[in-house]
């Protein structure tokens, strides 16, 4: 996924998904982080016993460990399962892009850059083998790697390193565009490249959020991701009937997802008044699933929470 966090403008996208400092603090930080992964996140080609999750027809297989974790992280949003589960496929799924991409993006909750920037070098290298095997697929992972390392320079470097990550901003466009050469209709394409357009149009104010969004709403695949994407980037331009709308679709194919509950209870929130007590209960229901969670995202639903019941603790599992 996108593992970049805090960049700044001059690097035409903000890859933390903190786009605008919203005082309600609308986006999490782990949150970005598993949805940063989803950018980069993509199936391979493997041998058997594999399943495509992006794909009804024309499926690649990807290992079938590896599926487990994505589909554990991003359709259950079971943090603590999905790590356990990426350290059992890295036995047999070694050559799997999607693997240390998952890796990368758990390094980068854990701020381990060090570790971040060793699991993209192994994408990089994962990606390249697939040329002339599969070939879309090889040039989406390119293009991971490099948003892994421009992440790591980024964070390790500072804002004043965001002129020397540019290179490799440019070279994620082109290996995107190589891909869209082959298949503009691929469904794993679309959903990355349908959340760098929603990224883009959350930070730069003339963008067309519908123009942003048609690759996540005509594409992409699987829904719930794409209907996360798509209520994130109407949350972020203030449309909340249309993020609820999103959301809600998003939740009904992974319904035990709690951080599309607390996605939900955002935009609750966002819309007041009466809905407010609606939101508390979406926060506590994300809360009855503690055990589970990103430590970080924890802490920041126990936060919100606390401000959306004034200054009281909300019970949780």
């Amino acid at each position: 996924m996108l593992i970049i966090k805090d960049t700044h403008l001059t690097c035409s996208l903000n890859f933390s998904g903190n786009f605008m400092n919203r005082p309600l603090k609308l986006i999490s930080a782990s949150v970005s982080a598993s949805l940063l992964a989803a950018l980069v996140t993509a199936a391979t080609a493997m041998p058997s016993f594999a399943a495509d999750p992006f794909r009804s027809t024309n499926a690649r297989a990807i290992g079938s460990e590896t599926q487990k974790a994505f589909e554990l992280m991003f359709k259950e949003g079971n943090y603590v399962a999905a790590v356990k589960q990426l350290d059992l496929a890295v036995r047999t799924e070694a050559s799997e892009p999607l693997l240390f991409a998952l890796r990368a993006s758990t390094a980068y909750a854990k701020e381990d850059y060090i570790g971040m920037q060793l699991y993209g070098k192994r994408v990089r290298t994962n990606a390249e083998a697939l040329k002339g095997k599969d070939d879309l697929r090889a040039y989406l992972y390119i293009a991971a790697s490099d948003l892994i390392e421009a992440g790591y320079i980024v964070k390790t470097e500072g804002l004043s390193s965001a002129p020397r990550a540019l290179p490799l901003v440019q070279s994620v466009f082109d290996n995107i565009k190589k891909a869209q050469d082959i298949d503009p209709n691929d469904p794993e394409l679309n959903l990355i490249k349908g959340y760098i357009d929603m990224l883009i149009a959350s930070v730069l104010p003339l963008s067309d959020l519908e123009s942003a969004l048609a690759s996540l709403k005509q594409y992409a695949s699987p829904d719930y991701l794409k209907w996360r994407g798509i209520a994130l980037a109407y949350r972020d331009a203030r449309k909340p009937e249309l993020a609820l709308d999103a959301v809600n679709k998003a939740i009904a194919a992974a319904p035990n997802n709690p951080e599309l509950t607390y996605l939900k209870g955002q935009v609750l929130w966002m819309q007041g008044g009466n809905n407010i007590p609606t939101a508390k209960k979406q926060f506590e229901l994300a809360l009855s699933k503690s055990k589970q969670m990103n430590p970080s995202l924890l802490s920041e639903i126990r936060e919100q929470c606390r401000n959306i019941s004034g200054g009281k603790s909300c019970p949780e599992s």
